[in-house]
């Protein structure tokens, strides 16, 4: 087990240490630099790891053995950072943060627990002020910060993190370690230092080098303190002053031979130079990435100037290529192909086949030739003479498999060609071309030939799948329509969401005396719970809370409804039963038969403070009180189901005091089930409301729905989720 002993440090330390873990409530800060290295990546450029984090868990279990009854929570990013000693893991829970449980969600958790020892292994502008807040409700808190600063300058830096006095005045102990390189031991020496008048000798120590330090002087780590006590109310009443302060303590090293003179006198000097050298490389290594980026965007460039070109030359094809596109009739584009395949090789024949449905070679298209021959059908058998390969073949006369046309008189076949439609490295066809005026047809034209039957292939593949996707156009077409009726539908939950999300309260009415929070998670859009808190003059408002029985859009326009309802009626009666039952009564007249409501409707008087409430067929409210949990009692039946006449229902009253908290809910709460299929269930909420009643409505909402995040552990939520709590100053 490391211990403080393992520190090399001066005896005045231990005294300060013992007085800092037996102190009371409040912030302890450990402060110190993590490694950071510089463009050598030693220690001479950069800054040396200070020990902060070894000292830090050190402090944790000093604590901890000062009293077997004590109990930890510590709040970590990573569970294998924390090392707890095996006599102390009973005493110790880790929280441990994941995406969907931030730092301030496990520190409000833990908070709600009421540890004797609160450990935060972050202290950060993101979780500096709900730790400092933690510490102000009463905690003992321990945390480090990576820092370069001690004493009051760890202050000024907090300062500058946007922390206030208020927020500060919980902080009690700021404890700074840096490291030091020690003299050699083995060539240490003392020798004669004359003060500035050269008279008076002293006396100093130096090393010179030896074998054992490789001729550097230096030898192993010497550990630097700075102790700053802060008594409550300390920070901004004036200059602060380390209690240990890290100049006097550097000396006194240096008195004793531990470090040398200049490490004492020049240390804060030092380590300004090291950040400035440190800042210097990364401004250099910034440059170097700047300059490697402006080469990268400039090889670009050129390579979009060569893609540029490239494409240039490609119109010419693509121009060509351009009717076959827009055309998806199999005649139209054989009868275009025909007719730019004579233009582009000066043929005056040419026969265009293609591979049908059937398997077979039908002609889809002719120029020159009869159109007798259209829609002529062959075996593919007729072709492997000429069609073995997927390159154009140079014929010296007609294929004899396939039946000669007859030619006018005086006329016969000089030059011949038989170029292959090919996709996909497979033939779907061909294009067979011929002149009596030409002997021979040049490698241009043979290759403007096979770019423009590449070109045909690929058009007529085109123009078959849309011929086959014709056919289901008209599914689609009715798939899309019921999509469309989908998205319309989803649109309007949408607007009907945000509707009564405008229903729901932003913010409450200023009542002298009380503050509210409230939280609403609908389990779809558009949820059945509602909310509210509403002046009913300058001495009494109200508050009420509801669960329709349905969700989505039905339940959302009855909760609609009974908040209208609710609201008319209570600005013209005070009494809340004589208000809910004629709600009840209305609702019978306008709701819809077949849903009802459950409600609990309360007006508070703010100058006695009494609670004069209905409870029809609701979950029982919450009363903290004198630090207990109480249900708030009495007999109703949920609303819409039975006549006003045959409505049975009481109206209760409690007197409120200065601390109580009344927490109010739906059964989304208490019913929210887990992934092994567990309800979190009201005792469940009752004690968390016992345990965490003493904090502020906002951080008692926030502390209620992290516990049932970490309950569900990702379970889908089934009910909406409603909370409203008040607060009595």
């Amino acid at each position: 087990m490391l211990e403080l002993r393992d520190f090399f440090h001066l005896p005045q330390i231990d005294e300060w240490i013992r007085t800092m873990l037996a102190a009371g409530p409040g912030l302890r800060l450990i402060a110190g630099p993590d490694a950071r290295l510089g463009q050598h990546a030693d220690y001479r450029d950069g800054f040396r790891p200070s020990g902060r984090s070894a000292l830090f868990w050190l402090l944790m279990d000093m604590f901890l053995a000062e009293s077997p009854s004590k109990t930890c929570i510590v709040v970590t990013q990573d569970r294998q950072n924390v090392r707890i000693q095996r006599e102390f893991r009973r005493r110790v829970q880790v929280f441990a943060t994941t995406p969907s449980n931030s730092y301030v969600n496990q520190i409000a958790l833990a908070m709600a627990r009421r540890p004797q020892l609160l450990v935060v292994d972050r202290f950060e502008p993101d979780t500096a002020p709900i730790i400092l807040q933690a510490a102000n409700l009463g905690l003992v808190v321990l945390s480090q910060m990576d820092t370069v600063l001690w004493g009051s300058g760890v202050c000024s830096q907090l300062v500058e993190m946007g922390l206030t006095s208020v927020q500060l005045a919980s902080l009690a102990w700021v404890v700074a370690v840096h490291r030091l390189p020690g003299l050699c031991p083995h060539c240490r020496r003392e020798v004669l230092e004359l003060d500035s008048t050269g008279e008076q000798p002293g006396t100093m120590f130096i090393s010179p080098g030896c074998q054992a330090c490789r001729g550097s002087g230096r030898q192993g780590d010497v550990a630097a303190f700075d102790i700053l006590h802060l008594p409550r109310g300390a920070h901004g009443q004036g200059e602060l002053v380390s209690q240990v302060a890290m100049q006097d303590y550097l000396e006194r090293l240096a008195v004793l031979g531990h470090i040398d003179q200049e490490s004492s006198r020049y240390y804060c000097t030092d380590q300004l130079r090291r950040a400035f050298q440190l800042l210097t490389w990364r401004e250099q290594v910034l440059a170097e990435k700047s300059s490697a980026y402006e080469r990268k965007m400039a090889e670009l460039e050129a390579a979009n100037r060569v893609l540029q070109q490239r494409t240039t030359s490609l119109f010419s094809l693509e121009e060509i290529s351009q009717a076959l596109i827009a055309s998806v009739d199999l005649p139209d584009l054989a009868d275009r192909v025909c007719r730019r395949a004579r233009d582009v090789c000066g043929a005056d024949r040419a026969i265009l086949f293609f591979h049908n449905s059937q398997r077979q070679v039908e002609v889809l298209a002719v120029g020159g030739w009869p159109a007798v021959l259209l829609h002529q059908r062959l075996q593919p058998e007729a072709l492997a003479e000429i069609t073995k390969g997927n390159d154009p073949v140079v014929l010296q006369r007609w294929p004899p498999s396939i039946p000669q046309p007859e030619l006018p008189r005086n006329l016969y076949l000089r030059a011949g060609l038989y170029v292959p439609l090919v996709t996909q490295n497979t033939s779907s066809g061909g294009l067979l071309v011929h002149s009596t005026l030409k002997s021979f047809f040049s490698p241009g034209e043979i290759a403007l030939l096979k770019a423009l039957a590449n070109q045909a292939a690929l058009a007529f593949q085109r123009a078959r799948m849309v011929q086959d996707l014709q056919a289901k156009i008209a599914l689609l077409e009715t798939a899309q329509s019921e999509l469309a009726k989908k998205e319309r539908l989803e649109r309007e939950l949408e607007l009907a969401r945000q509707v009564q999300q405008s229903l729901l309260p932003t913010t409450f009415p200023e009542m002298r005396g009380f503050r509210f929070a409230a939280r609403n998670e609908p389990a779809r859009q558009v949820g059945g719970d509602f909310y509210d808190v509403f002046a009913l003059d300058e001495q009494h408002f109200g508050i009420v809370v509801a669960d329709v029985s349905d969700k989505g859009m039905p339940a959302a326009l009855y909760m609609a409804l009974t908040r209208s309802l609710l609201l008319a009626e209570a600005r013209r009666e005070r009494s809340p039963q004589k208000v809910v039952r004629d709600v009840n009564q209305l609702l019978l007249e306008l709701g819809q038969p077949d849903m009802f409501v459950t409600l609990f409707y309360g007006v508070v008087d703010c100058i006695s403070r009494r609670l004069i409430y209905t409870r029809a067929g609701h979950d029982h409210p919450f009363w903290v009180h004198d630090a207990q949990v109480h249900f708030l009692g009495g007999r109703g039946a949920a609303l819409g189901i039975l006549d006003s006449a045959e409505l049975e229902m009481t109206e209760e009253w409690v007197d409120l005091a200065a601390g109580d908290r009344l927490v109010l809910y739906t059964d989304g709460l208490t019913d929210a089930l887990n992934v092994a299929g567990e309800l979190y269930q009201r005792e469940r909420l009752a004690a968390l409301v016992q345990s965490a009643g003493h904090l502020p409505a906002e951080l008692l909402c926030e502390v209620i729905f992290a516990s049932l995040m970490e309950f569900q552990e990702g379970a889908e939520q089934y009910d909406d989720m409603t909370l409203l709590v008040v607060e009595v100053l």
